[in-house]
């Protein structure tokens, strides 16, 4: 290690600082409970165990996070807003280029014009000559404008093509800053290979905003506005090691890694009590949020699909409960 530095060599069974003693903890935490010491449960592990500090060593750790924080979803989200803002200045070039055959078009037609009232002039030989060489000119140049527009049509349209299949691949959902749905599907799937291999827990929560809320507000714009503020409450409540995503129409999931229902129950708790303060004003109506909740645990007997049926159907009866969730029917009993 560095001279000077804060961190140093020396005997590993005596940290230095905080950060170290936390990291084993955070260890010695898995292996007590019998949770293989891979990058990925620590990391998972890591963020669960965040929790139960104070708020102070909490805000030490997430500023560290973030410099430290990157990786391949961060560089796929980057890449498809690069792609979307690349089809967007094609189909402006495009506009241009139709603008161009149009005032050419324009041009035309205003010599035709003038062609035929050219003939009412009593000198007008030379005139006409001249009108007439325009007006080949002007056709000649329009043929080639609309060869060129029809090629770069058939590329925009073989452009537009391309940027579908992105968007249908796509991992980040722009309009909320959140996941999409088929992300959220591939890591349910990942995590269910994980607990077949470690035996951990895992949850899934769905979260929607309360839909009498969203019928009171007509304006499609404001309605965003709501949805897009719950989908910044969830990352702010989330873990690192948790996947927000939006699933579909409004409902947003929490895939909660390495936590069992009872963390699950609770970890709402605090959400809804979080969306509650949580008020703003459109125009000079307040709007004070409410959102209902269900959960599901990831469970091998059932399929993914299953689960997330099961937590749909736990997010309807959420609806008629004074509990801060709703639990999947099938994981009651737990």
């Amino acid at each position: 290690m560095e001279q000077g530095g804060r961190f140093r060599a020396k005997n590993l069974e005596e940290p230095s600082n905080e950060i170290e003693e936390y990291a084993k903890e955070v260890l010695d935490a898995m292996i007590r409970e019998g949770v293989p010491p891979t990058p990925s449960n620590f990391d998972a592990y890591f963020d669960k165990r965040l929790d139960r500090k104070p708020p102070a060593f909490r805000k030490q750790i997430l500023k560290l996070l973030e410099i430290e924080e990157g990786g391949d979803d961060e560089h796929q989200i980057a890449l498809e807003s690069a792609i979307k803002e690349a089809f967007g200045n094609v189909k402006k070039f495009l506009q241009h280029i139709g603008l161009v055959y149009k005032n050419l078009r324009h041009f035309e037609n205003v010599i035709e014009k003038r062609r035929y009232e050219a003939k009412a002039v009593a000198d007008k030989s030379a005139l006409l000559s001249l009108l007439e060489a325009t007006q080949r000119d002007i056709r000649t140049m329009t043929k080639i404008v609309s060869k060129e527009s029809g090629a770069l049509k058939e590329m925009y349209n073989d452009t537009g093509v391309l940027v579908a299949e992105v968007r249908e691949r796509a991992i980040y959902d722009e309009k909320f800053g959140i996941f999409k749905k088929n992300y959220l599907l591939n890591k349910i799937r990942k995590e269910e290979a994980l607990i077949k291999e470690f035996g951990h827990e895992s949850t899934l929560m769905m979260v929607r905003t309360n839909t009498n809320i969203l019928a009171d507000v007509k304006s499609p714009k404001a309605q965003h506005l709501i949805l897009r503020t719950v989908a910044r409450l969830l990352m702010k409540t989330s873990r690192r090691s948790d996947v927000v995503a939006h699933y579909d129409n409004g409902i947003f999931a929490i895939l909660m890694r390495h936590t069992s229902l009872q963390s699950a129950v609770r970890a709402a708790e605090r959400l809804k009590e979080l969306v509650g303060n949580t008020n703003f004003f459109i125009g000079d109506e307040e709007i004070v949020l409410d959102v209902d909740i269900s959960i599901a645990q990831i469970d091998l007997d059932r399929s993914s699909e299953q689960t997330i049926v099961c937590a749909l159907e736990a997010l309807e009866d959420a609806k008629n409960t004074d509990d801060p969730c709703a639990i999947c029917s099938q994981d009651q009993e737990v």
